[in-house]
Parts: C-alpha cells; sequence; structure tokens
C-alpha cells in the first residue's frame, strides 16, 4: 500500500458586514487527503469542515487557498 501524503494548507476568507466593512478570516492546517481524492476532493473537505467550525464564515469569498505538500 502506498504511503499516504500529509499536506498543509491555508484558506482565507472575506464576507460583507450588513453595516458596511468586511469580516475576514484565515484558518491553516494539515489533512491527509483520501486514497483517490482529487484536488478538488480536498478544496471540498477543507470548505466543509471550515463552514462547520465557522459557520458565520461559511457563505464567504475565499480570498487565498494553498494546499501543498507538508514537508521541507
Amino acid at each position: 500500500m502506498p504511503e499516504l501524503t500529509e499536506y498543509h494548507f491555508v484558506l482565507t476568507v472575506q464576507k460583507p458586514l450588513p453595516g458596511g466593512g468586511f469580516a475576514m478570516g484565515d484558518w491553516s492546517s494539515r489533512i491527509t487527503p483520501e486514497p483517490g481524492w482529487s484536488r478538488q476532493d480536498t478544496f471540498d473537505a477543507i470548505r466543509t469542515e471550515f463552514t462547520k467550525r465557522y459557520p458565520e464564515l461559511g457563505r464567504a469569498c475565499i480570498t487565498f487557498f494553498s494546499l501543498e505538500p507538508n514537508t521541507l
């Protein structure tokens, strides 16, 4: 069985506020995609978890996303 690769990600979002201005948030962590997952599948899993953790920013616009192997 091939070794699974761990990835580090950064997600930054922005959402307009009703009274003006913007709310912004970011989240960085690690994820090990399931075998057979595409980059899109991994992004969707990250976005779903972000929405669970931060529901007030769940429908915010993504301003930055990075996904890279977690190795130096």
